[in-house]
């Protein structure tokens, strides 16, 4: 929509708005056509808000594709150009898209680590009930490689596992990062959560079963939900190691058949 710019928003029309959108659509960007609806669709409410326009032209404009759930599971080949990019991205995001894959623990768990949290001689993440999404303690055991993972890291004087620069926050930024990612991964259409969906998927197809993947990913929606979750305090500590054990072992055979992106 760069042709509008030296436009004066009133004369865009409905149609022009919908050949524009059909033109993201063929181009093999779907999803990125329904955001740019939404972008325009924004900017022109405001226009009528500030009394620049009588109605706006996106008005009876229809989402261009079809909105669907976000259910997108990386493929295994996918998921391992993820995991080679983010090795050649280095410290600290290509470190936290590989504690992704290995923990299946959400963006946010993850990048607000605190060196306070982990048991790394007992090879345990205590995740503290103020930064989980369910507002309960999460114990995660932790696989070796996420181990090793964390030992490499740089230690600085904060009590962020991944602080940013000059504050004294936990990194942010990820838009730029994850530009970064795909364009070294090659791979498009996809959000940093589909990873946590990727290894739920993945420890499902190696058997493991449903009561302990939700364990894992700290969720009690399914099998622990509701009266059992309350009345089952049963920690699982063993079986959750066994799950990322096998789960870690299936990511290894992958990359060790893999070439780099």
């Amino acid at each position: 929509m760069r042709a509008w710019a030296q436009r004066p928003v009133e004369s865009i029309t409905r149609k022009q708005i919908d050949n524009v959108l059909q033109g993201i659509v063929q181009r093999g960007s779907p999803s990125a056509a329904n955001h740019a609806l939404a972008a325009v669709r924004g900017m022109l409410n405001w226009a009528v808000d500030r009394h620049y326009l009588k109605a706006s032209p996106c008005q009876g404009v229809k989402p261009p594709s079809k909105l669907r759930s976000r259910d997108r599971v990386l493929a295994k080949d996918e998921l391992v150009r993820v995991w080679l990019a983010a090795d050649k991205m280095g410290w600290p995001y290509g470190f936290i898209v590989r504690l992704l894959i290995l923990t299946g623990q959400r963006r946010s768990e993850v990048t607000g680590m605190r060196w306070a949290e982990l048991d790394l001689v007992n090879r345990q993440w205590n995740i503290p009930a103020e930064r989980t999404k369910a507002g309960r303690p999460h114990e995660l055991p932790l696989v070796p490689a996420a181990v090793d993972l964390i030992n490499k890291l740089p230690k600085v004087h904060s009590e962020y596992v991944f602080p940013a620069r000059g504050s004294d926050n936990s990194v942010s930024g990820f838009s730029k990062w994850k530009d970064q990612l795909d364009s070294i991964a090659g791979i498009g259409e996809w959000r940093i959560h589909d990873l946590r969906r990727t290894v739920a998927s993945g420890m499902a197809e190696l058997k493991v079963p449903p009561h302990i993947i939700e364990r894992v990913l700290n969720h009690t929606t399914g099998t622990l939900g509701g009266i059992a979750g309350i009345y089952n305090r049963f920690g699982y500590l063993d079986e959750m190691r066994e799950a990322l054990t096998r789960w870690t072992d299936s990511l290894a055979n992958s990359l060790s058949s893999a070439s780099p992106p």
